[in-house]
């Protein structure tokens, strides 16, 4: 009987503990890949090697990110003979309103176009601000690099002005496995949420 008061005492504390409302789940709150900061702009030549943050893995392509504060670099590596496009959008966004780049092989000469978003489908920008390009292919996979100011060209109807640092975007991405006419619709497509390292 003496050791009542104590367990009352005991199970009154659970109790109370357990109705306090729980800390958000931590393993849950998933961290966005990241648009590293560089000192030095990477080299366009292809190599991944100077790309500071994690790569990230969708669609079966390799994405390599970085930014110095005036241009970002985006290394992209696809399994496939056909066209590579990467776009960039507000957070959550798709193709509409997104500058799109647009990777491809024409009669063994590197190319690219520059595409603004509008609605479901997209077309040549009139400005572009593509710099550095690099394409190839290699052991059935294209390699597509390029740079980008951070602040995207005016009058293109563009989702965002320009990547802030500290801020999140969308990048959306497509593929044709076989094709490198760049008219053709995609095979593949996805998309990936990241944020642009202060």
């Amino acid at each position: 009987m003496r050791y009542l008061p104590v367990m009352l005492l005991i199970l009154t504390l659970l109790f109370f503990t357990g109705c306090e409302a729980e800390p958000p789940d931590e393993e849950n709150d998933v961290a966005l890949p990241v648009m590293g900061l560089v000192d030095e702009p990477p080299a366009i030549d292809g190599s991944n090697a100077e790309y500071p943050a994690d790569p990230v893995t969708e669609l079966g392509m390799e994405i390599h990110m970085a930014h110095d504060g005036t241009y970002f670099y985006v290394h992209v590596r696809a399994e496939g003979e056909g066209w590579v496009a990467v776009g960039l959008n507000t957070r959550g966004g798709g193709m509409d309103g997104a500058n799109m780049v647009l990777g491809y092989d024409d009669e063994g000469t590197p190319a690219f176009r520059d595409d603004a978003g509008r609605g479901r489908t997209h077309s040549e920008a009139d400005t572009t601000a593509v710099d550095n390009f690099y394409f190839s292919r290699e052991d059935g996979a294209a390699v597509m690099e390029f740079a980008y100011p951070l602040s995207f060209p005016e009058g293109e109807g563009y989702n965002i002005d320009e990547m802030v640092p500290g801020e999140s975007y969308t990048m959306i991405l497509a593929l044709h496995g076989t094709s490198d006419d760049i008219s053709r619709q995609h095979s593949e497509r996805g998309s990936i949420d990241f944020t642009v390292e202060p």
